[in-house]
């Protein structure tokens, strides 16, 4: 059976250099938020051209 995941936001590709810390700076979410909306990524190591889901959520301010 297929897991079906839904993204609440949009995806973004994995490009080198990219950490979830950039990511989360780059469009102002919570690692902790990218951590979550990810269960299965592993954190330690991205690979470029992987598809992360960055969630819709209230800003940071």
């Amino acid at each position: 059976m297929a897991q079906i995941n839904k993204c609440i936001g949009f995806t973004h590709t994995i490009e080198k250099g990219d950490t979830l810390y950039l990511l989360g700076k780059k469009y102002k979410v919570r690692v902790s938020a990218l951590i979550f909306a990810n269960p299965y990524l592993d954190i330690y190591n991205l690979q470029v051209g992987d598809q992360i889901c960055i969630p819709k959520y209230p800003p940071l301010s």
